[in-house]
């Protein structure tokens, strides 16, 4: 059966006002003040990456801010430093940035310093960008081989819609159609595999550990220049990039915190309220009646930008979502011990709840265990049961493979001609980039295990869905922080630039600070507050370049002498500059 649709697909813009409507009415009907006080999303007219309206974001006296009416373009110092960056970073960063949503702040250390603790995978740098991105499917996808052309993950969503034959266009994102080439009919499934934080330095640094994968490359299309396409490269942001077709900067979720009004939040605090843009599931389920089989399994509630909004969007319903956060957790990536949804998502998704049933963790448990050797309750030298019992060992990877293929196999993915989608996040890559890097033997093993888990997968679709009757893409969200000890990194302390910027310019005696978060590339600055103490954006621009290792080692850390005084950041500037950067002529199309 030959799949095509054939009404045509209203404007992007459209849909973004269907989508900022749908925000303003969870807002008003949940009761949370977060929402109450929402700006309008940025109109983007022609160009997804606009600037807002400078009454949207105050600026500073000093700083040569956007006028997009006027075409007036920004000069002076911290225009020239902005523009001073390799293109692609300034390019990614303005990707990532909505002046109504994002930090007032950009910083930018000097690779490979970081700010902040829990080795952060945020920023512009190859390490955080580059990743895989790897389709297969035979009889659906072309066996191109590896392909020698810059994509970033916006072209999934275009790319999934012509394997489908389904209208959709973004600004972002274009079809890879080499991928593509000669597919005549769609895939009854098609699966988005996201191996969390296996950027191409992870797969690199254990490059013998990956041989199913590349076995397949021949028979697949392997892009070699795949990378995230923006800045920051958080979780919340990359997966609705994924499932959107967009950037942050116009679908909304810029990163883990943002700014809804006055307020600062989560990006999911709301469930899917604060995703402007529909994803691809969004638009093709209900052109479809409901009738596909949509879904995704997760770890995290930031992963189900992929997915959609669920019964939210209009005509929309429940569709499948399974995640295991813990409620009330203090960091976003915290999870539970079950499957679950959270009490924010239930109105929106359906969560199938057989799926704690499923068995042989145990097993798993033992065999990480019994990899060295003997059982001692150790993986290597770690513990294993404070490692959340086991789910933070390896073992969750073919346990979360058996979860599924349980999850396919109950749900009808792929049973008939209606073609169904489905998204999975992998997360044991990214927990242990977190705490063991890169460079760690733990990361080779939850390299290998991905792997051989990637072959039960494809084996369990042949003989499930049937050979040519699926197609998959293999990518990750963002890369990996290399191991400082190997790569002479620099940890700054993000309470150094806190307590140094409130010490320095807010001098009224109040009991409100003018910085209000830190982040690795990002500072969230009390505007109003800055100005009635009569500073700039400007000056505290100048001040973050001037900070040293000195004036920012952590508590216990003794800086070298011969090294004190070595500066700390390449870039920081007012993110309202970014759109009329003479340098970054993208931001005027």
């Amino acid at each position: 059966m030959v799949f095509r649709i054939s009404f045509v697909t209203p404007s992007r813009r459209f849909f973004a006002l269907l989508a900022a409507l749908f925000v303003l009415g969870a807002a008003c009907t949940s009761g949370g003040g977060d929402a109450s006080g929402t700006r309008s999303p940025q109109s983007n007219g022609e160009q997804s990456g606009d600037a807002a309206s400078p009454d949207d974001t105050p600026s500073s006296k000093d700083s040569a801010s956007p006028q997009e009416e006027h075409g007036e373009l920004a000069a002076g110092k911290l225009a020239d430093l902005a523009c001073s960056l390799p293109h692609e970073w300034l390019l990614r960063t303005w990707r990532g940035n909505r002046d109504d949503r994002s930090a007032e702040l950009q910083i930018l250390p000097i690779e490979p310093n970081f700010v902040g603790s829990g080795l952060p995978h945020v920023g512009p740098w190859p390490y955080a960008q580059d990743i895989p991105m790897f389709w297969y499917g035979p009889g659906h996808i072309a066996p191109a081989g590896i392909v020698d052309r810059p994509v970033t993950l916006a072209g999934i969503a275009p790319t999934q819609a012509a394997l489908l034959g389904f209208p959709f266009t973004t600004r972002d994102g274009s079809p890879m159609r080499e991928a593509i080439a000669g597919n005549e009919t769609p895939p009854k499934l098609i699966l988005t595999l996201v191996w969390d934080a296996a950027g191409r330095n992870v797969l690199a640094r254990w490059p013998n550990d990956w041989p199913y994968l590349e076995s397949l490359i021949p028979r697949g299309a392997w892009y070699e220049r795949g990378t995230v396409g923006t800045s920051p490269t958080s979780t919340a942001q990359t997966h609705a990039t994924i499932g959107t077709g967009t950037f942050p900067d116009d679908h909304g979720v810029v990163a883990h915190r943002l700014r809804i009004g006055e307020e600062l939040t989560t990006p999911w605090n709301l469930g899917p309220a604060y995703l402007i843009d529909p994803t691809l599931a969004d638009l093709y389920d209900v052109a479809m009646g409901n009738e596909p089989v949509v879904g995704e399994l997760g770890t995290v509630s930031i992963h189900l930008g992929m997915l959609g909004h669920g019964a939210m969007w209009g005509g929309g319903d429940q569709d499948i979502a399974v995640i295991r956060e813990k409620v009330g957790a203090d960091t976003l990536g915290a999870e539970g011990f079950e499957w679950n949804l959270t009490p924010v998502l239930q109105p929106y998704y359906r969560f199938p709840d057989y799926l704690n049933e499923v068995g042989g963790f145990e097993d798993d448990i033992r065999a990480v265990d019994a990899a060295d050797g003997q059982i001692d309750g150790r993986w290597r030298s770690n513990e294993i049961a404070p490692l959340l019992s086991g789910f933070d060992t390896p073992a969750r990877i073919p346990y979360q493979t058996r979860v599924l293929m349980e999850l396919i196999s109950r749900e009808g993915f792929g049973a008939d001609d209606v073609p169904d989608l489905l998204f999975v996040n992998f997360k044991m890559i990214d927990y242990i980039s977190h705490v063991w890097t890169v460079n760690s033997p733990e990361m080779k093993d939850a390299v290998r295990s991905q792997d051989e888990q990637l072959e039960v997968l494809v084996d369990f679709l042949d003989a499930t869905v049937g050979e040519g009757g699926w197609a998959l893409v293999l990518t990750a969200d963002h890369g990996s922080l290399p191991d400082p000890d190997i790569s002479g990194a620099f940890q700054i302390s993000s309470t150094s630039i806190v307590s140094g910027i409130n010490a320095t310019f807010d001098t009224d005696g109040d009991d409100t600070p003018i910085v209000e978060l830190v982040q690795p590339t990002q500072v969230f600055v009390n505007e109003a507050e800055l100005r009635q103490n009569g500073h700039t954006l400007d000056e505290v621009s100048e001040w973050v370049m001037g900070l040293t290792k000195a004036d920012t080692e952590l508590p216990g850390v003794s800086v070298p002498p011969d090294e004190a005084g070595d500066l700390v950041f390449q870039a920081a500037f007012p993110s309202s500059i970014m759109g009329s950067l003479s340098c970054l002529p993208e931001a005027r199309v």
